[in-house]
């Protein structure tokens, strides 16, 4: 069964477990050892990026948040408690800590799932003490600058550069070239 769409600020309660629950039976919680193997089995990526982002956490620099459904996994995201991560990003706002490969799978877009993780993002900000939060956008993604702006994300006009490589389902090697923009909310 389908999860009604979020609303903001409809939180229903925090667990014990570091985990929060939103309407509909959405569960937004840290990324357990358990719940990697569940990444792994029920949304593969290649080269293990799910496997990657826990090994960031691990290493206590981010926390992987991630978002479930009694049908498994609907989306992810890193809050990075080392601060911005591009360069500019990191001059501009030294103090402010960013979320970043937020990314919910295709046919759960457009239910709540990138709001309630930014939500307990926001949350687990504050708890630490934290005044501003950041996520970054490249202009073709309209939907997600969408959704960053209506949850209170502001454009900075900061902006960095990223070039990468990844691998698709198929092997091939790509790389590209990102332009971000830096959006940013005081909590």
């Amino acid at each position: 069964m389908l999860a009604a769409p979020l609303q903001p600020g409809k939180r229903i309660s925090r667990a014990e477990t570091d985990a929060t629950m939103f309407d509909g039976g959405m569960e937004i919680r840290t990324c357990s050892e358990r719940d990697l193997e569940l990444l792994r089995e029920e949304w593969p990526t290649p080269d293990d990026i799910a496997g990657a982002h826990y090994a960031q956490q691990q290493s206590n620099t981010a926390t992987f948040l991630v978002a479930w459904e009694a049908n498994g996994p609907l989306g992810w995201a890193l809050i990075q408690w080392r601060g911005c991560v591009g360069a500019n990003a990191k001059t501009a706002f030294p103090d402010c800590i960013e979320v970043n490969h937020l990314q919910v799978r295709p046919e759960h877009r457009g239910r709540g799932a990138g709001t309630a993780i930014l939500t307990t993002a926001e949350e687990q900000a504050r708890d630490r003490g934290i005044t501003q939060l950041a996520v970054s956008v490249t202009a073709e993604n309209t939907a997600a600058a969408r959704l960053y702006r209506r949850l209170g994300y502001q454009p900075t006009g900061v902006v960095d550069v990223c070039s990468y490589r990844w691998r698709d389902d198929q092997g091939s090697w790509h790389d590209e070239t990102e332009s971000s923009e830096l959006l940013v909310k005081e909590l």
